[in-house]
């Protein structure tokens, strides 16, 4: 199962658009997180309950941040937390599901 995400993450350094590409195989989460015109590797776990433990990298141009992000489902609305493993990566985060092709949003905001 696949599930694409507009998302935004609310940092020190103001909000910041991006996507979040899930990939689902069993309890194993692997996708990308495009954040700042660079495309993060994500991989992770998703419990029964549906929540997702997620560990990722942000880069930027002048440094790798690496940081982990606890998400949950609410309806059809992405919310939860990344904080940093490394320095400088702290904020909270929202998302929407887009639709299939890719084009707009899906369901609610």
């Amino acid at each position: 199962m696949r599930e694409e995400y507009h998302v935004t993450l609310y940092s020190q350094m103001g909000p910041r658009e991006g996507r979040l590409d899930l990939q689902y195989e069993g309890s194993a989460v692997t996708g990308s997180l495009e954040l700042m015109g660079r495309r993060n590797p994500v991989h992770g776990v998703r419990s029964e309950d549906g929540h997702l433990c997620l560990s990722h990298a942000i880069r930027t141009a002048v440094s790798t941040l690496f940081c982990e992000t606890a998400l949950e489902l609410h309806g059809e609305r992405l919310t939860g937390v990344t904080t940093r493993t490394s320095a400088g990566c702290d904020g909270r985060g929202a998302g929407s599901p887009l639709s299939c092709d890719g084009t707009g949003i899906a369901g609610r905001s």
